[in-house]
């Protein structure tokens, strides 16, 4: 299948990675003209026009911010092109359909492969999409329109804010007086999601929340009490962890 991409973020660069990998073929790329991205020569394929990539693909990807997804879909002229997006949160347009990788995709030009990944598929052409799942290797899933969002807040929950957590984490090891520090962070949250991987009971928790020792969640608590934001922060994912553990015991 002829992919042509619109739009030079990471999605594009791991879908078009994806693509070369298998030995698909790329019609080109169509990029804003003030755009800076140098996804088109990573890929050594042409940039094009939205109405070249129209008459010369199979498929094409919109891979822009969600907030252009409709503008630059609405400018596709007439085509007999599928037409889909990876947008975790919105749902397929013009009768396509949405195929989002349950992965952090890292920055255009580095290592990036979708072969495992978790393809979540919503829209039309579902047999289209599971091809291509199949021919990268990834795994594949379905879900209702109205459920993208929690989906997507999901992902978050299990991307973002853990990069926000080690983030901060880091911040407050510095504070501490423990430099060069990252990739020991980077091994503790590596165990810690093993634990919840191997673990479905309260077990799945470690530290003082999920041992009920209130005593040191207070000296956490005081210690943190010059960022209030960030205090509320601890006793929200402490309340949510010691309730976990009393539920169990109920």
């Amino acid at each position: 299948m002829r992919l042509g991409i619109a739009g030079g973020g990471r999605a594009a660069w791991a879908f078009g990675s994806a693509w070369r990998r298998i030995g698909w073929p790329i019609a080109g790329v169509w990029l804003r003209e003030e755009s800076r991205s140098a996804v088109a020569e990573l890929l050594e394929t042409p940039r094009r026009e939205l109405a070249e990539l129209a008459d010369r693909t199979d498929l094409i990807l919109l891979a822009v911010s969600d907030r252009a997804i409709d503008e630059v879909a609405n400018r596709i002229p007439e085509t007999n092109a599928i037409i889909f997006h990876a947008s975790g949160s919105l749902t397929s347009v013009r009768g396509g359909f949405s195929l989002h990788p349950l992965r952090a995709l890292p920055p255009a030009g580095t290592a990036s492969d979708l072969a495992g990944a978790l393809l979540v598929f919503e829209g039309n052409h579902r047999d289209v999409a599971e091809k291509i799942a199949a021919a990268i290797g990834a795994r594949f899933a379905s879900i209702d329109a109205k459920q993208k969002a929690l989906y997507h807040a999901a992902a978050v929950f299990g991307s973002n804010y853990v990069a926000a957590g080690l983030d901060i984490a880091e911040r407050l090891m510095e504070r501490a007086g423990i430099d060069d520090v990252r990739s020991d962070l980077v091994d503790l949250a590596g165990s810690a999601i093993g634990n919840w991987n191997g673990q479905s009971g309260p077990e799945r928790f470690t530290g003082p929340a999920a041992r009920g020792d209130r005593a040191t969640i207070e000296r956490h608590l005081a210690t943190l009490a010059a960022d209030p934001q960030l205090a509320s922060v601890y006793e929200l994912l402490t309340e949510y962890i010691a309730g976990t553990r009393l539920a169990h015991v109920e």
